[in-house]
């Protein structure tokens, strides 16, 4: 469940989440699923927060590595709609209005490493655990791509960039707002 705090809880918000994953049993797939999924469109509002509240030193240094991670968010979230488990829910991402500055990037950043820390590991037991191939196949890719996405804020990855051919899918373009700016 996206946070209904402001703009500041989303960090922590993907935190609780980064520390739920690994109590989660690996064989309720679809919980997992829709549980990465949330953990997806967090990591992708705080990537945002990061790249619109960083200081000007050094400049662009978030918004050059959300250009990077918006390819993997988007290769995550790809996957996860793959699943049989994905198939029975309307998915939309996450993601936050534009709010005035508050907070710091880092911390943002901090809690996206913290998910993609847990995630990796979730999705590689649940794809292990999964019943059906589709499952199996993009949970195993899943787990691939939280390293990558790591790796992405990291600095690590300076070369990915999406590029979508219209029509992008409306998990992806219509995007559940975030919570009103107080």
């Amino acid at each position: 469940m996206p946070p209904s705090a402001p703009h500041d809880d989303v960090p922590a918000a993907l935190t609780r989440l980064a520390e739920t994953l690994p109590t989660l049993d690996p064989a309720a797939t679809a919980h997992i699923v829709l549980t990465l999924w949330e953990g997806v469109g967090l990591a992708r509002a705080c990537g945002v927060i990061a790249a619109t509240q960083e200081p000007a030193d050094p400049p662009g240094r978030w918004t050059r590595r959300r250009r990077n991670a918006e390819t993997v968010e988007y290769l995550l979230a790809q996957q996860l709609t793959r699943t049989a488990a994905a198939k029975n829910h309307q998915l939309q991402l996450y993601t936050p209005h534009p709010h005035p500055r508050t907070g710091h990037p880092d911390t943002a950043i901090t809690a996206v490493l913290a998910f993609t820390d847990t995630a990796g590991p979730a999705a590689q037991d649940a794809a292990a655990a999964a019943d059906t191939w589709d499952d199996r196949r993009s949970l195993s890719a899943c787990t691939t791509l939280t390293t990558e996405l790591a790796a992405c804020w990291r600095g690590q990855r300076p070369a990915y960039q999406l590029r979508l051919d219209p029509p992008a899918p409306p998990w992806w373009t219509g995007t559940t707002p975030g919570p009103e700016p107080r």
